[in-house]
């Protein structure tokens, strides 16, 4: 929800953060300052394609509703601002105390006043585009903010100039204690560099990772994170918890859906080095669906890991039907880390963060039969932003179908099979928009994908519904599919038993 006047409301989310108008892609920046989370973006705000690069901005008390804040930064003489991070420079390692003051009101140089808050930093990509792709250049950037985020001042030099590399962009910028660095992780192509600096000036690559591990494609990965999770269940000796760091990156188009996706990668990080847990081959999707991608943590948030992606997909992004906005965030999402089932690896979760639950105007019992037939329709929510939730039992063979907006513009089969759970996504484009859909649309928007997944007979399932997308959350978050869909006159979201024996248990619905 945004405090935006909405002249095109068709497709635009009730509870999905969508910018007010042009073009918006992969979020940056996210990090929580003050008591409020800050939400910064990719935007182009003269069209609703991409264009000449800006960072928007957004902040919120609850996740829910945001307030649009004016472009934090701009395109000048030294390029575009491309995507990045930011952090609370606690420390003042970048940012002298008395370098940035709150306007008008002026500080007596190491002194703190009250009316300024510790500087926010923003690092990311200046781009300047050239005649070829060869003659492009990239660079890492700074700037920084002491007034809450409200206006920001550059840095007119680079603070990690190019190594002659074409892909040199997305920095994400963290503090590790451990080792007592800030820690910088972007992409170089078909890897990451790894950098790191104690004092803020002089940046020191110190490793790289990725180009003999996951999913490659002929683009450069892009958007990177690279973060420590406490493994749930676990103590540490004398340490709390037991963490393993989770690393996070983007493929353009070899995706799990085609085209766009986020990979996964659970290991060991020393300050230095980034070493996996899972074998060069394996590949392992953050989102199973066609539309998240970029997604990017929320720094120096006192609590849970908190997640967002951009709700969207490279191969038709340009050509969604939303008027004269284009663009979505996915809901934010919780992370947590558990022991797999055979006690050697880690399974990462996904939950939708209680206080977005809470803001739901209701909470209802759905009246739903525990053992519904086959050919049975149940209406599980009716709301234009609904969530339902309920727990599955399959016998072998068994097979339902849910479907978000009550047609066949976006449907979820899930069936059990002898060795666990056979999910297939059919999503396709209402006849009434195929006439003017330009050839993107019409070509990859449709599809179909079928995914195997191990799970047991009893599987927890959250469906999450706006105007234009669906978010479905399997076993405790485990896997999560998110899927943009344009119905033409959406109704209230179904399940139906195709066949089988099927057992529906605890089943209620939020809506907003």
């Amino acid at each position: 929800m945004s405090d935006a006047i909405d002249p095109t409301p068709a497709f635009r989310p009730l509870l999905h953060f969508t910018p007010p108008k042009g073009w918006m892609n992969d979020p940056n920046g996210l990090v929580h300052h003050a008591g409020q989370y800050h939400l910064f973006y990719q935007c182009y705000p003269d069209d609703t394609v991409w264009g000449p690069m800006h960072w928007g901005h957004a902040s919120s008390r609850d996740l829910v509703h945001w307030t649009h804040r004016p472009v934090a930064l701009a395109p000048d003489a030294h390029g575009m601002c491309f995507s990045g991070s930011a952090v609370v420079d606690w420390q003042h390692t970048f940012v002298a105390e008395c370098e940035i003051t709150t306007v008008p009101r002026k500080a007596v140089c190491g002194t703190l006043r009250a009316d300024m808050v510790t500087p926010l930093v923003a690092f990311f990509t200046r781009h300047v585009p050239g005649e070829s792709p060869e003659l492009d250049h990239q660079c890492q950037a700074m700037a920084a903010s002491r007034d809450g985020g409200r206006s920001w001042q550059t840095c007119d030099t680079a603070i990690l100039d190019n190594p002659g590399l074409q892909d040199f962009r997305d920095p994400k910028v963290f503090w590790h204690a451990e080792s007592e660095h800030w820690v910088m992780i972007l992409t170089e192509g078909q890897q990451l560099g790894i950098y790191r600096t104690q004092g803020g000036v002089e940046w020191e690559k110190v490793s790289v990772f990725g180009a003999e591990h996951g999913a490659h494609d002929e683009r450069a990965w892009e958007c990177p994170d690279l973060f420590p999770l406490p493994i749930e269940g676990s103590r540490g000796e004398q340490e709390g918890d037991v963490d393993r760091w989770v690393l996070m990156v983007s493929v353009q188009r070899c995706g799990p859906a085609g085209g766009s996706g986020t990979q996964v990668f659970i290991g060991d990080f020393d300050g230095v080095h980034f070493t996996p847990h899972q074998p060069p081959e394996t590949v392992t999707w953050f989102d199973l669906g066609a539309d998240c991608y970029a997604a990017q943590s929320c720094s120096d948030h006192p609590g849970e890991r908190l997640v967002i992606g951009w709700m969207s997909n490279w191969l038709y992004a340009h050509e969604t039907p939303t008027g004269d906005w284009r663009g979505a965030m996915t809901i934010p999402r919780a992370l947590s880390l558990h022991p797999d089932e055979g006690g050697e690896g880690y399974v990462l979760r996904q939950a939708i963060p209680e206080q977005v639950r809470r803001s739901a105007g209701a909470l209802d019992a759905l009246v739903v039969p525990r053992r519904p037939a086959p050919g049975s329709v149940l209406e599980l929510g009716e709301a234009q932003a609904a969530l339902t939730e309920f727990q599955l039992q399959l016998a072998t063979g068994a097979a339902v179908s849910l479907r978000p907006f009550g047609d066949d513009s976006l449907i979820f089969r899930l069936e059990r099979v002898e060795t666990g759970l056979d999910v297939t996504v059919d999503r396709s484009v209402p006849d009434d928009l195929y006439a003017g859909a330009e050839a993107a649309l019409a070509e990859h928007f449709s599809h179909q994908t079928h995914h195997h997944l191990p799970s047991g007979p009893r599987v927890a399932c959250q469906l999450l519904r706006d105007s234009c997308s669906a978010e479905l959350f399997i076993d405790e978050g485990r896997w999560v599919l998110t899927e943009l869909a344009f119905p033409t006159s959406p109704e209230a979201m179904t399940l139906s038993v195709e066949r089988g024996e099927v057992g529906l248990f605890g089943a209620s619905a939020r809506h907003w």
